[in-house]
């Protein structure tokens, strides 16, 4: 039996950032998102550059020798678009997106600036519980204008800014799916134009 060659390349142990990239002479190199807080293994050579995870190929490369470049694989952002998509899709979301359109403007800032979504927009909306929902847009619309992207920022906002809204604590029920049950807040121009329809009968 034949003993197999020697492997010669350059080997480093390197942790996939939010960006889903990993960093390599200066540049950074995109690897499939789910990979993202993980530790890979990357073997390069004077042409080449392959990327391992748990020994399995995940990625491969031409290297490139310039620096500070981002070399991004087409299939990879794709990824994360649909991925993006299918989060931008779930229930807490739609609750939060119907709070107006900044909310959707932060919502999209939040995905850009790589911040946990779905934690983040539960956290606002317990905020958007105690404040009221002017004052929660309030507080994005200045985050907004000050490019400042995570719930620290729009809670110390409020905390300094705004008075929370005394509330009676909803019932808690044992199914913790039943005590996240929230409702879209209803867009008032539909009813408008409800009502300009029944009056012209």
């Amino acid at each position: 039996m034949i003993d197999p060659l020697p492997d010669f390349r350059e080997t480093e142990t390197l942790k996939v950032y939010k960006d889903f990239g990993i960093r390599f002479d200066t540049n950074v190199y995109t690897v499939p998102p789910r990979l993202v807080g993980k530790s890979i293994t990357l073997k390069a050579d004077a042409r080449t550059l392959s990327v391992y995870y748990k020994e399995k190929l995940v990625a491969s490369y031409l290297r490139n020798w310039k620096k500070r470049k981002r070399i991004d694989l087409p299939s990879h952002s794709e990824q994360v678009r649909k991925l993006r998509k299918k989060v931008f899709m779930g229930k807490q979301m739609m609750v939060f997106m119907s709070l107006g359109q900044e909310a959707v403007d932060y919502l999209e800032k939040l995905a850009y600036a790589s911040q946990p979504l779905r934690k983040t927009v539960d956290r606002l909306l317990i905020l958007n519980d105690d404040y009221g929902t002017s004052s929660l847009i309030y507080a994005l619309k200045k985050a907004l204008t000050h490019k400042l992207y995570g719930f620290a920022y729009i809670q110390n906002i409020l905390y300094q800014e705004r008075t929370p809204t005394i509330r009676h604590q909803p019932v808690a029920l044992k199914d913790e799916n039943l005590n996240k049950i929230r409702l879209l807040k209803p867009n008032l121009a539909d009813y408008d134009a409800i009502a300009l329809q029944r009056r012209k009968k």
